[in-house]
């Protein structure tokens, strides 16, 4: 159990801030796209779709896309950004007490969910794996993205609620929980090291500015490079994708 401890907020002012700061960094948004896109089937759930800037890359790649986030704030700019999809935009809470009553129509529907930079705002993580497995249907897969390695911890994770960064082997444990068989664990974005340990030293605000972000994104051939020579078992984040098995 993670020793750090978040009251939540309906408001997510840090979460937004970095959030709108990403949306423009097109090439990094289609790149952590492409790292799960050999692995979706539709139907698709994303868990916590924010603003919506890996859903677009998910539509845009032909795919029927259930959109969710737990923030209300975070659904009215969904439905706001994809006014003719509001049906597939739904208001969910991974750690509801009452899950399997208040989603059942979801229960069992999806050959993928995906939650991208979400499990590690939760701190029952445990709950969070095993009800997100409850949507898949057998032979689904669940795609998660995490922060990695527990070192990097700093203020950028504090002031965006991170309770925890994850190594292979925390992330392989949870994501092997019965009925899910883990199939590919792998870093991403190696480069990125650097850049998270400059901003959680030096960074005025704590969260990551867009200026920095647009920087950034004008070396994702680069950081491509990185990842292929280190084999993807270096990364800011971990990916890992599990199948649920009967």
């Amino acid at each position: 159990m993670s020793s750090r401890h978040f009251q939540f907020k309906e408001h997510d002012a840090e979460g937004l801030e970095t959030l709108k700061a990403i949306k423009d960094a097109d090439a990094f948004n289609s790149w952590m796209y492409s790292q799960i896109a050999p692995f979706v089937e539709s139907p698709v759930l994303e868990i916590g779709s924010g603003i919506g800037n890996i859903s677009k890359c998910c539509l845009a790649d032909g795919h029927s896309l259930t959109m969710t986030d737990i923030r209300s704030e975070y659904i009215d700019f969904l439905k706001d950004a994809f006014s003719e999809r509001t049906e597939d935009i739904l208001q969910l809470d991974l750690v509801d007490e009452n899950f399997d009553q208040n989603y059942s129509s979801y229960i069992g529907r999806f050959k993928t969910v995906f939650a991208l930079n979400v499990i590690e705002h939760i701190e029952d993580d445990n709950r969070a794996i095993q009800n997100a497995t409850k949507l898949l249907c057998d032979g689904g897969k669940l795609i998660i993205l995490v922060p990695a390695n527990a070192i990097l911890y700093n203020k950028l994770d504090s002031n965006l609620f991170h309770f925890k960064r994850y190594g292979f082997r925390d992330l392989s444990k949870l994501m092997e929980t019965s009925p899910l068989k883990l199939e590919i664990i792998k870093g991403f974005n190696g480069l990125g090291i650097a850049a998270w340990v400059y901003g959680g030293l030096f960074s005025r605000k704590g969260v990551i500015a867009g200026g920095d972000m647009k920087f950034y994104n004008r070396l994702v051939p680069i950081a491509k490079w990185v990842d292929k020579i280190t084999f993807f078992k270096l990364g800011l984040s971990l990916i890992a994708v599990s199948r649920k098995v009967g």
